[in-house]
């Protein structure tokens, strides 16, 4: 009678065969993306031809002194003061209503157009006279009052900050 199996020992591959199976998974893996494979090695082959690889390859072996420059060029005052108002900008636009903002931005715009196609086919001097017979337009009035209301408001906030 045969003795029973007490032990299961699992057979330890030779590094001769684990890379045999890491190339023979290779193989099947670029016979399933060819296409892919194919793109990709066109690209190294342009970054090769335009000078890009030997370039990223230097950058990669220098990259602790360019890391050393890219931090110190960071924190340089104009750097810092750049971000800081990256920052600012990023918040006050986070506040700002988006259609509003849009609505006044398109205005805004096209108002600038079009004065600017009126008053370059015809510049003409603008008197003190002038401006009080345009404020008599509506359109006018209605702009006139609204950078009043601007300039107010502004106003205001720069008083409640002294």
């Amino acid at each position: 009678m045969a003795k029973p199996i007490t032990a299961i020992q699992k057979r330890q591959m030779t590094e001769e065969e684990k890379r045999a199976e890491a190339l023979a998974k290779l193989k099947a893996a670029v016979g399933d993306s060819e296409e892919a494979v194919r793109e990709l090695l066109t690209l190294i082959e342009q970054l090769h031809e335009s000078g890009l690889l030997e370039a990223a390859n230097a950058l990669l072996k220098a990259r602790e002194d360019v890391a050393k420059i890219v931090v110190g060029q960071l924190n340089q005052k104009p750097v810092t003061t750049i971000v800081n108002h990256a920052f600012a900008l990023a918040g006050l636009a986070a506040s700002l209503d988006p259609e509003r903002t849009a609505k006044l931005l398109e205005h805004i715009a096209s108002g600038a157009i079009e004065a600017y196609e009126e008053t370059s086919v015809e510049p003409k001097k603008v008197g003190l006279f002038d401006l009080f017979k345009a404020l008599n337009d509506p359109d006018i009035n209605r702009a006139v009052h609204f950078f009043l209301s601007a300039l107010k408001a502004i106003g205001q906030r720069l008083r409640n900050d002294s």
